[in-house]
Parts: C-alpha cells; structure tokens; sequence
C-alpha cells in the first residue's frame, strides 16, 4: 500500500474483500492520479486526490452542506457529506441512507419552525462517528383564522414609504381573514374608500384571505406622508382596521422630475428587480415617476414605464426639459469586421436592440424620437446587407430595421458618440468547408475560480474545478483543428464577469462558450435534477445551443434542456454567445460522471463536435 495517499484510512490485507473493493473503487481517484496522471497539467483526479490528502484524518464523514447553524427559510434541505469508508453503514436524522461508490452521502431533511438539530452517525469496521448539523428554520407565516376578523401586520404593501413624482398606479395589499369584504383609504388623496378585492388560491399557492387594490393618481392629486387605512368586514360581521407602516406621498404633477444614467452600464429592468427591460449607457434621461426605496419607477416613452436602481442614476435639478430626439438621416461605413449605421440625433435618449430571424434582422428602437429627415445611405457591403427599414411606431418611438444576407449573425451592439447613435454590425467570417475553424477566434470561458467555486457535490468537488478542467479539453481540440483559443481564466483566478468579457473583445473573438455545471435549489431532492442543458439569450446564439445539445445528451446523461435565459454574459452581444451546463453536481451519480477525467474528455469533444456540425452547415 501506498501510505502517504492513504494515510488514516487505515487499510489492511485482513480487511474483507467487498470493504476492500469498495475502497478501492471510491478512491480510485487517488490511486488512477499518482500512477497515471502525474504528468497531466489539467486533471480533475489529479485535483480532488489533492483535495482529498487534505481533509482531516481523524473524522469518518464530513458534512458538505448545509452549512451548520444555517438559518434556512425551508420545509425541507438538501444536504451533502462525504464518507472515507464506502462500505461504511451511515444514518441521518434516524435513517440509514445510500452511500455513493465516491463516497457521497445526499438527501434531504425535513424541517421544523425553530432549530432542528440532526445528527449523522457512521459505523464502519474502524470505529464509529456522531455528528450532529443545527439547522434553523424561519418560522412560516401562520394563516389569519376566518374568526375573529383580523388584518395582519406582515406581508402589508407597500413595505416602504414611496414618493411619487407624476400620475402613476399606487397598489396596496394586506393579508387578513379570508371571505371578507375589504376596501382602502388615503386620506387627501383618495375621494373615500376604495373597494379591495381577495385573489384567488389558485393564483397565491392556496393562500387566502389576500386582498388588493389600485388607486390611480390623477392629475392635479397631491398628498404628504399618508398612511393606508385599511378595512375588512368578516364573515363573522365584525369589522376592523388598519394602517400601514408605509406612508405615501404625492406631489403636485406641474413639470417633469427626471434622473440621468450615471453608470457604464445600467439596467432598465420591467419590474423591481425584475426582467431586464434594457442596457443603457451613462447620461440618458428619464422621467421619475416614483420614488420605491431601492428602485424609481421611470417613464421611457409616453406609454411605457420601467424600472431602475437608485444607486445607477442620478437626480437632475428640478426644471430641467425632458427633450426628445430628432432624426437627422441615417449614413454608414464599414471595416473588414464591422458594417456601421450612424443616426444623427439631437438629443440622446434611450434605445433597445432586438434581433430576429426569418428574416435575420436586427432591430433598434428609439424612444422619444422621430424621424425629421428621412435620408439613408446604404453601405457598400456586398451581400452582407439586404435593405434597410424604418417605421414610426408610436408618435414617441421609432424602429429602424436592418434585414441581413445571412443564415448566422455574428454580433451586433449600438453606442452613443455625443449625440450620434452607432449601430454596428458584423460581418460573418469565411468558413472552409475543409476546415471550419481555420479563420475563428474563439473564447472559452470556465465559469466561477478563485473565491467562487461555484457549485460543490457532496463529496466536495467543486464546480470551479471541473469547469477549468474540460474548458482546457475543449481549447486542446479546437487547436488542433487550427482555431485560435482564448481561455479568460486559464487558472483558478477570481475574475469579475466584466473582466472575462473584456479579454473576449479585446480578442475580436467570434465566439464565445460560457462553460458550467450545474446543481438544483436546496429544497430540492438530490435526484429530483440531473443532466446536461444549453442556455442562450439573443438569437445568435440559438442555433449553436440547439446543436450542441444532443451531442450532450449521446453521453448518457438526461435531458435537462435547451433553455432561454437571460446573464449578463450571455445578454452580451458583440458575438453569439452560449451556456453549456454538463452536468448536476447535486446529483450523486452527475456528480460521478463530473469526478472522472476520460468523462470531461468526452464531454469537451461532445461540445467540439456540436461546433463542428454547426459550421459545416455554414460552409461556403
């Protein structure tokens, strides 16, 4: 035996066959990496040996996650721990439970309101071990009894006092008993109660008694730091009422209040916190409806309204126009990458691109502008260009449509230079059909590294480790077949987003691959989710998710899916970029199949291959 790996798992030939086999086989990580991989710059056998040789000796088990004394606000937790002794009989919370062949213990727990307190026991022919895991559960909001009639005090909306700047929706809610009649008053704003109305338990997860209402601000209304009483007639006949902690405000509606961009990049979103809207540059100007705490709800154009960070914009002093845009004509240029619109505009206003297929076209809309001379000139640009379109929309938002000679978009993005809109488009590269990748730089990225390690499987095997190491297969390949790769974290480095998508531009790169693994919620079972999936977000980046896929799935591993999801890398749009997760580390067996180098290889050509066929079909 090879004591300096095994130190403190104590092996002995008077062990029995099956306990040796098993051992065996749950590190033979460990063993595979000291006689065969000494050499391999890059394997994640070689990386969890390591991992391994580290963790204290002295305990049979160790817990991965939850991390103890957590506050959790869950029915129930998915846990994870790592067992030396496969053969080993392991109980938690009074259940004995599967041991993994690497070792993984995972399951859930239910949890009660307050601490719960569960104890992991392993017995193996070494002895035997007792760990207890302290777990809080937030206590879950009891529902109000029909009888007596009550409102509650949690869940009241608003939560914060708000100040609105110009005629806006206010929406109120309170949680009281259910089967009531309810209604709302703002005193100096509202003319008497205003009826509330209870949402259905098919609509709240089978919650009731949760009653809503909506007053809208007229012109003209004005109040100061108001309360909302609220009123509930039961079912029982008894009424009661209630004000609101949160105050609301209105001031009188006379000129518009506005706020300005102030960041490089900010994010304009359909709700507080919600979906994003729009990615604007620093100094656009938007009207300020109302004031949310951490949001203001703005107006884009005279019918649309968003929302946006405080902390992104700044207040601009009270008197300053809100100015729409006139456009001048529209001329073009080009570059041996890029075809590039200028629209001449007299003021700077917000805009939102939007690609699409069938026709391949790219689509940007001005708010707050329109069209006073009408005068474009097409740019010299073979067949890249079909024709060019505009249409006004709304008497405050144009659209401007480029229609493309392509069947693959390579990047599009728009800028502002003063007052002149940029619309820049690329255009597609020369695919060979004996060699696809010849004339392509392309950027792996291996997500999280450094202080991020991203997903961890019970057994302790991190995310940021695997991605690193199948990303490095992967440039491996397409060097090979004469790509130019650039890896932006080729090393266990903590990198902002920003900074990965940065060495990809600076690289002209005409790819980009974002490469994960993946792992399900904590409420989750561990076997609940499982498989490989691709994400993407603009359309360029479809085609390449949908083919890759089922190269992924030719692995064995399930069908998690092709997925429509908005990151900040993949809402990027310089180049078509795309999400490969391999695999679920919360799952025990993905997990497995993630522990193994010759797995990763395949995984790397899989993607490789995905990429070959796309560009095949591109070929010229």
């Amino acid at each position: 035996m090879e004591r300096s790996y095994w130190k403190g798992f104590d092996l002995t030939l008077q062990r029995s066959l099956p306990q040796l086999t098993s051992l065996i086989f749950t590190f033979f990580i460990i063993l595979f990496s000291v006689t065969h991989l000494s050499a391999q710059p890059y394997s994640i056998e070689k990386i969890f040996a390591e991992q391994i040789a580290q963790r204290d000796t002295s305990t049979f088990l160790s817990i991965t996650y939850p991390a103890d004394s957590s506050r959790l606000n869950l029915s129930q937790v998915r846990y994870g721990a790592w067992v030396r002794d496969t053969a080993a009989r392991v109980i938690v919370g009074g259940d004995t439970v599967t041991v993994y062949p690497t070792g993984a213990v995972t399951g859930t727990l239910p949890l009660q309101p307050g601490w719960n307190v569960i104890l992991f026991s392993v017995a193996s022919s070494r002895g035997s071990q007792d760990l207890s895991l302290h777990l809080y559960r937030v206590p879950p909001l009891e529902p109000p009894p029909a009888t007596p009639t009550a409102i509650l005090d949690t869940l009241m909306r608003p939560t914060n006092d708000l100040v609105y700047y110009a005629p806006a929706e206010i929406k109120v809610q309170f949680i009281g008993s259910p089967g009531g009649k309810a209604s709302f008053q703002i005193k100096g704003l509202t003319k008497g109660r205003l009826p509330m109305r209870e949402r259905s338990p098919e609509d709240t997860g089978g919650r009731q008694g949760i009653y809503e209402g909506v007053y809208i601000i007229q012109p003209g209304d004005a109040c100061r730091n108001k309360r909302i009483i609220f009123r509930l007639q039961g079912t029982d006949g008894k009424r009661v009422k209630k004000k609101s902690l949160a105050r609301i405000t209105v001031l009188p509606y006379q000129q518009p209040q506005l706020v300005v961009t102030s960041e490089e990049y900010n994010l304009v979103r359909f709700s507080a916190g919600g979906e994003i809207f729009m990615d604007l540059p620093k100094g656009i100007a938007l009207e300020l409806v109302a004031d949310l705490g951490e949001w203001y709800r703005v107006r884009i154009s005279k019918h649309r309204e968003a929302y946006v960070q405080k902390s992104t914009v700044k207040r601009v002093p009270l008197g300053s126009p809100l100015t729409e845009a006139s456009l001048y004509g529209i001329t073009a240029s080009q570059d041996s990458n890029w075809v590039t619109f200028s629209l001449r505009l007299t003021e700077k206003v917000p805009f939102d691109l939007i690609q699409s297929i069938h026709p391949q076209k790219v689509s940007l809309y001005l708010y707050r502008a329109h069209f006073q001379d009408e005068w474009s000139v097409y740019p010299d640009s073979g067949d890249f260009i079909d024709h060019i379109n505009w249409v006004q929309l709304d008497d405050d938002i144009l659209r401007f449509d480029v229609i493309l000679n392509t069947n693959q978009q390579w990047g599009f993005r728009g800028w502002y230079e003063g007052k002149t809109f940029r619309l820049a488009l690329r255009k597609p590269p020369r695919i060979e059909k004996d060699n696809p990748f010849s004339q392509l730089t392309i950027a792996l990225d291996a997500g999280h590294g450094g202080q991020h390690k991203g997903a961890v499987g019970a057994t302790g095997l991190m995310e940021k480790d695997v991605n690193l190491v199948y990303t490095h297969y992967l440039a491996e390949l397409l060097k090979q077949r004469g790509a130019r790769v650039v890896i932006t974290r080729p090393d266990d480095r903590t990198m902002s987003l920003k900074e990965r998508m940065d060495i990809a531009r600076e690289a002209n790169a005409h790819l980009f691959l974002w490469l994960h693994n993946n792992s399900t919620g904590l409420i989750r079972g561990p076997l609940e989710r499982g498989g490989t999936s691709t994400y993407y977000t603009h359309l360029q980046g479809w085609p390449w998710a949908r083919t890759i896929y089922p190269y992924l799935v030719n692995l064995g591993l399930a069908r998690e899916g092709m997925v429509h999801r908005s990151y900040y890398i993949t809402r990027q749009t310089d180049m078509p970029v795309f999400l490969v997760e391999g695999a679920f580390l919360s799952n025990p067996y993905d997990e497995q199949f993630l522990m193994q180098d010759e797995n990763l290889r395949r995984l790397a050509q899989a993607v490789y291959q995905g990429l070959e066929t796309y560009l095949l079909s591109l070929a010229q």
